[in-house]
């Protein structure tokens, strides 16, 4: 436990004396999604020092929320990622609902390798083949917190319960497949109006969200939908971006 949140910690120190509010799949302080059902598009792409492209695709995410007859609702997510008109990932993922902590996550690569990965609290279990021998995979990882899928950050993102400048949250993370889940700081640094055609401008929350000591991105949350706009990753070349299409 101490050396994945040692990130959190060297962050909170930077902070200084801001409150920090720790966001948990347990203690229910994420607000409920908007709507019940929701399909948006995004572009992704990267530019190097000089602005020349150097990769773009297309993400098509889906969430829906639906009944069960044995318990409660669930929370599906639904995300595809398109480059040069061909389907080169796919991931779907299955959450308590209104928690948001995950129970699956299934994904597959461009050539259909699948993996799964099942949760139960700390330990996940992950499924799959050797791309080389097609033998079973299946290990057993003590990932050491309850903690959020990663993939979903654009719509857990904009759940979080912002309501000023200055506000810092800490949220656990868990990339599917990786050895354990980390704590990283999210910090609201400020309120921006974003143009989205000529003469409409959407308000939107700033938030920027520290992957290590030298690595974040920038996302612009609606103030209304709570849907991420626009998403700015620097990096040692250039700039990743995420621009919502509709």
């Amino acid at each position: 436990m101490k050396l994945h949140l040692s990130i959190l910690f060297i962050s909170w120190t930077l902070i200084g004396v801001a409150q920090v509010d720790t966001i948990t799949t347990s203690n229910g302080k994420l607000s409920k999604p908007k709507y019940e059902m929701l399909k948006h598009s995004y572009l992704v792409y990267s530019v190097d020092g000089a602005g020349n492209h150097k990769s773009t695709s297309v993400w098509d995410r889906e969430l829906r929320i639906s009944n069960t007859q044995e318990g409660p609702p669930i929370y599906n997510f639904g995300w595809k990622v398109y480059s040069s008109d061909s389907l080169i990932h796919e991931a779907t993922g299955i959450c308590k609902y209104p928690s948001l902590a995950p129970t699956e996550y299934v994904s597959f690569d461009k050539k259909r390798q699948k993996r799964t990965v099942k949760y139960n609290n700390e330990m996940v279990t992950i499924d799959g083949k050797s791309r080389k021998t097609q033998h079973d995979t299946t290990t057993h990882v003590q990932i050491e917190l309850r903690a959020f899928a990663f993939p979903m950050d654009l719509e857990i993102l904009g759940l979080l319960p912002i309501k000023k400048v200055n506000q810092v949250f800490a949220i656990p993370f868990y990339e599917p497949g990786s050895t354990r889940a980390s704590y990283y700081t999210c910090t609201i640094t400020g309120k921006e109006n974003i143009t989205i055609t000529e003469g409409t401008r959407i308000k939107c929350w700033v938030l920027r969200l520290d992957y290590s000591k030298t690595s974040y991105a920038n996302f612009w949350i609606a103030e209304t939908s709570r849907e991420i706009v626009k998403m700015i990753q620097p990096n040692t070349d250039g700039f990743r971006y995420k621009i919502k299409l509709y």
